[in-house]
C-alpha cells in the first residue's frame, strides 16, 4: 500500500509504533495483491478505496485464522524462531494469542481489541505480538492452554498468554474486554521495564515446572485397568449424567462422544443397564436438540443451555466424525431409525459442505455469518423466524413451524433454532424431510459462514473411520468409496514416504505444512484400518501399520510414553494429559496398536501395545475417566472388539451382526476357509453359534486325495439367518489356509 497519513496522524502503511524496512513492506504488499480481486480483508480499518489500511506478516501465512488477522494494526508475527529471536534482541515480552478460525470469542476480541489502533499502539511499542492457530500447532496449544488452566483454574480460546522471549509463560488469561486488556498490557509493560524482571522470571520458572509435571519423569507402576476401573468410570459418569435432559452437564452441553462410546462399549461387554441408559438418553437428546442442524444435517459444537436447544453454531469436522460413529453404534444396538438418519444426514452434510474437489475434508465452518443488514452475528445463517419459514415453505409452513418449535420464544436475538420435541414418541420423517430440504435450499441463499479450508490429517482420519464403519453398518458401499477417496488424497498429499505432515493448506498454491503430531498418526491410522475392515483391501491396513510404526519411532520417549510432537517446546517435552473433545494421541495410538494386534500375527505390535498401556496404567488406575478412550482400547487387548462389526482370526474373517441379532454375515478372505477335522452340527465345519438357532447354508464338499475322509468347508461370503434365544450369542470359528489352521476363536455379541 502506498504510505499516507490519516487525520489522526497514524501511518496507513506501517502499524502504530512500527517502522518497517522497504523490503518487508514490499513483500507484504505483493502478498496482499496476490490474494486477488475476490479477497475481502477482515478489518474495519479501510482506506477510501476499500483496501485495508494495514497489512502485517500474517498475510504471508496459509492458515485462515492467521490471515483473518493480517489487516489488524497489531504488528503480528506467526510463531517461529525468528519471532522469538526478535523478542530476545529487543528485550521485549511476547504477547501470544492462540485461537482458531471458527472461534466466536476470538472474533469478538479481534474486533474489540486487535483491530483497534490504540490497543495496537501499546502492543507494538512494548511487546512482540505472536499469533498461533491451535489447529495448526496443537503441540504448542497444549503447552499454553495447560499454563492458563494451571494459573487461572479454567482455560479456553482465545488463549491470551504473556511469555518471556524464550517462550516460557508468566501470565495467562482468555478473552479480555478492551478496557481490561489495555490496563493489563500497560501493567505488564511497566512491570517488565520497572525492576520486576526477577519476579516475572520466577513466575515463568514455576509455571514451566508445573507444566512439566505432566511429563512422565517416573512412571507409576500399576496393573492394567480391570473391573474396578471400568466400574469406577461408569459410577462417575452416572453421577455426572443429567437424567432430565441427557448429557453430562447441568449448564452448557458438549457432545462428549468419548463418554458415549465408552458407555456403549461397556454395555456390550457387561450388559449393565445404566451404561446403555445414559448413552441412549444422550443420543436421543442430541438427535432432537438444536445442536443437531435439522435443516442441513450435521452437528454444532455445543449448546449454551442444558436442554441442547441453543447451539454455539460452529461445525467442527471432528464432531461430525465422532458423533456419526456414536449414532452408528447406538443404531446397531437399538435399531432406532432416528439415529441412523442422524448419521446419514451428517455424512450428507460433510459431503456437500465440507469436502474439497479431491474428496478430502475441510476443518470447520464458523458460528458467525452476515445477517440481512450485513453485520456478523452468531447463528444468522441457521435461525428460522416463523415469517422466514412461511416465505420459504408456503402451505407446509404451519406444519414445519410446529414440528420444529419455531413458534416458541427464541433463545437467541437472531431468531428461533429448529429443534424437535425429545419426548415425542416418533417423528414422521417421511413427511418432515422433504420440508427440511426446502428450507435448506432457501437457507443456501443466505450469506454462508466462513469455512476453514485447512485439511488436517488426523481430523480426516476421524471422518474416514466414521464413513468406513457406516458403509458396513448401513450396507452402503458409497460411504466406503468416499472414505477411500479421502484416504488416498490425504496419503498422496501428506505422507512423504517416511513421515506424515499435519495439514494441507488449501488454495491455488496448496501445500503441506507442519510435521504431523501423534494424534494425526493415530487417528489417520484408525481410519485406514476401518477402511481395510470395510473393503477387505489389505493395502489400507498396511498404511495403518506404517503410521503406527513411524509414530512409535518419532514420538517414543524411551520410558513407554509417546510425546505429542517429535520436537520439544519452550518448556520441554510435550505430552497430552487426558482425552477431551477428541481422543488424546496416546489413547488413540493404544487403540490402533490393540486393533492391529488383533489383525496381524505380529508379536512386536502386541508388545508395543502392552508397553504403552503399562505406561498409562498408573493414570488409568488413579483417574480412569480422564482417558475413556484408553480404557476401551485396553479392553480390546484382553477381550477383543465389542461392536456388531468384528475382524476375527487375525483379520481373515469379517463378521457382522445385524437386524438386532437376526442376521449374521461372515466374509472370509481369499485363500482362507472355515474348516475343521470333525463335522459339527448341521455339517457346519469350522463355525458354530450359541445363543441362537442358525440356518447355515450348505458348504461345498472337498475330497482329500490321500484319504477317504471328506470335509465340508466354507469360503467366500456367508449370510446366516439367526433366531436369538437369549441376551447374547457367541460365534466360534476356526479358519484355515492350504498350509495352516489358526486356533479357534469365539466372539460374543450382546443383544438388547
Amino acid at each position: 500500500m502506498a504510505a499516507e497519513t490519516d487525520t489522526s496522524g497514524i501511518s496507513t502503511s506501517d502499524p502504530p509504533a512500527v517502522t518497517r524496512d522497504a523490503a518487508l513492506t514490499g513483500r507484504l504488499e505483493r502478498a496482499y495483491a496476490a490474494r486477488g480481486p475476490d479477497y475481502v480483508p477482515r478489518t474495519g480499518l479501510l482506506n477510501s478505496d476499500g483496501t485495508a489500511r494495514y497489512v502485517n506478516r500474517l498475510i504471508l501465512e496459509a492458515s485462515p485464522y492467521l490471515v483473518q488477522h493480517a489487516h489488524n494494526p497489531v504488528d503480528w508475527r506467526a510463531w517461529g524462531p525468528e519471532a522469538l529471536a526478535e523478542a530476545a534482541a529487543l528485550d521485549r515480552p511476547i504477547f501470544l494469542s492462540v485461537g482458531y478460525a471458527t472461534c466466536h470469542w476470538c472474533h469478538v476480541m479481534e474486533e474489540e481489541s486487535f483491530d483497534n489502533e490504540a490497543v495496537a499502539q501499546i502492543l507494538n511499542a512494548h511487546f512482540i505480538p505472536i499469533k498461533i492457530d491451535r489447529e495448526q500447532r496443537p503441540d504448542l496449544d497444549q503447552i499454553y492452554i495447560t499454563a492458563t488452566q494451571l494459573q487461572q483454574g479454567h482455560a479456553g480460546w482465545p488463549n491470551s498468554v504473556f511469555l518471556l522471549p524464550d517462550g516460557r509463560p508468566f501470565h495467562t488469561g482468555t478473552y479480555f474486554p478492551r478496557p481490561h486488556f489495555m490496563q493489563l498490557l500497560q501493567a505488564v509493560a511497566q512491570s517488565w521495564r520497572g525492576g520486576k524482571r526477577a519476579e516475572i522470571e520466577g513466575v515463568a520458572g514455576k509455571l514451566s515446572e508445573a507444566i512439566q509435571r505432566f511429563a512422565p519423569a517416573e512412571l507409576v507402576s500399576a496393573p492394567p485397568p480391570g473391573p474396578t476401573e471400568f466400574a469406577g468410570a461408569l459410577a462417575q459418569l452416572s453421577s455426572m449424567h443429567n437424567a432430565l435432559e441427557g448429557g453430562f452437564s447441568d449448564s452448557q452441553q458438549f457432545p462428549q462422544e468419548g463418554f458415549v462410546l465408552f458407555l456403549l462399549d461397556h454395555w456390550r461387554r457387561t450388559g449393565e443397564a445404566d451404561a446403555l441408559t445414559i448413552a441412549t438418553d444422550s443420543l436421543n437428546a442430541m438427535a432432537a436438540g438444536g445442536i443437531h442442524d435439522h435443516v442441513g444435517g450435521g452437528f454444532h459444537r455445543y449448546t449454551v443451555d442444558p436442554n441442547w436447544r441453543t447451539p454455539h453454531f460452529e461445525k467442527m469436522l471432528y464432531n461430525q466424525g465422532q458423533l456419526a460413529r456414536a449414532f452408528i453404534e447406538g443404531w446397531e444396538i437399538t435399531g432406532d431409525p432416528a439415529w441412523r438418519r442422524a448419521a446419514e444426514r451428517t455424512f450428507a452434510c460433510v459431503a456437500r459442505d465440507m469436502t474439497d474437489a479431491d474428496g478430502a475434508f475441510y476443518t470447520a465452518e464458523d458460528a458467525d455469518s452476515r445477517d440481512a443488514s450485513g453485520e456478523l452475528e452468531e447463528g444468522a445463517f441457521y435461525v428460522w423466524p416463523p415469517d422466514a419459514a412461511r416465505t420459504a415453505l408456503g402451505a407446509d409452513a404451519a406444519y414445519a413451524i410446529e414440528t420444529l418449535g419455531l413458534e416458541q420464544s427464541p433463545t437467541l436475538e437472531a431468531g428461533p433454532v429448529a429443534h424437535l420435541d425429545p419426548t415425542a414418541e416418533a417423528t414422521d420423517f417421511a413427511r418432515l424431510d422433504p420440508v427440511l430440504e426446502h428450507l435448506r435450499v432457501a437457507r443456501d441463499a443466505r450469506a454462508r459462514p466462513l469455512r476453514d479450508e485447512k485439511i488436517i490429517a488426523g481430523w480426516n482420519g476421524l471422518m474416514i473411520r466414521a464413513l468406513a464403519e457406516g458403509s458396513v453398518a448401513f450396507e452402503t458401499p458409497a460411504y466406503a468409496q468416499a472414505a477411500a477417496r479421502a484416504a488416498q488424497t490425504i496419503w498422496s498429499r501428506l505422507w512423504t514416504g517416511d513421515r506424515l505432515m499435519r495439514l494441507w493448506a488449501a488454495g491455488a498454491e496448496g501445500r503441506a505444512l507442519e510435521d504431523g503430531t501423534l494424534d494425526d498418526y493415530a487417528w489417520l491410522g484408525l481410519g485406514m484400518l476401518a477402511l481395510a475392515d470395510a473393503t477387505g483391501e489389505t493395502a489400507w491396513r498396511d498404511k495403518a501399520l506404517s503410521l503406527a510404526r513411524t509414530a512409535l519411532g518419532r514420538f517414543g520417549d524411551g520410558k513407554g510414553r509417546l510425546k505429542m510432537a517429535a520436537a520439544d517446546g519452550p518448556t520441554g517435552p510435550i505430552y497430552d494429559s487426558a482425552d477431551g473433545a477428541t481422543p488424546s494421541g496416546e489413547s488413540a495410538m493404544l487403540e490402533l496398536l490393540a486393533r492391529l494386534a488383533r489383525r496381524l500375527p505380529d508379536p512386536e505390535i502386541r508388545a508395543e501395545a502392552e508397553r504403552l498401556r503399562g505406561a498409562l496404567s498408573g493414570q488409568l488406575s488413579q483417574a480412569p475417566l480422564l482417558r475413556p478412550d484408553a480404557l476401551a482400547a485396553s479392553r480390546i487387548m484382553e477381550e477383543g472388539e465389542s461392536t456388531h462389526r468384528r475382524a476375527l482370526a487375525q483379520g481373515t474373517v469379517r463378521a457382522r451382526l445385524s437386524d438386532q441379532g437376526r442376521r449374521l454375515a461372515i466374509e472370509i478372505a481369499e485363500g482362507w476357509h472355515l474348516n475343521a477335522h470333525e463335522p459339527g452340527p448341521d455339517w457346519l465345519i469350522g463355525a458354530s453359534v450359541e445363543g441362537a438357532g442358525a440356518d447355515w447354508p450348505k458348504g461345498r464338499e472337498v475330497a482329500l486325495g490321500f484319504t477317504e475322509d471328506r470335509l465340508r468347508v466354507y469360503d467366500g461370503k456367508l449370510d446366516v439367518a439367526l433366531t436369538p434365544n437369549g441376551g447374547t450369542l457367541a460365534l466360534t470359528i476356526q479358519v484355515c489356509s492350504d498350509s495352516l489352521c489358526l486356533e479357534p476363536e469365539t466372539a460374543t455379541f450382546r443383544l438388547r
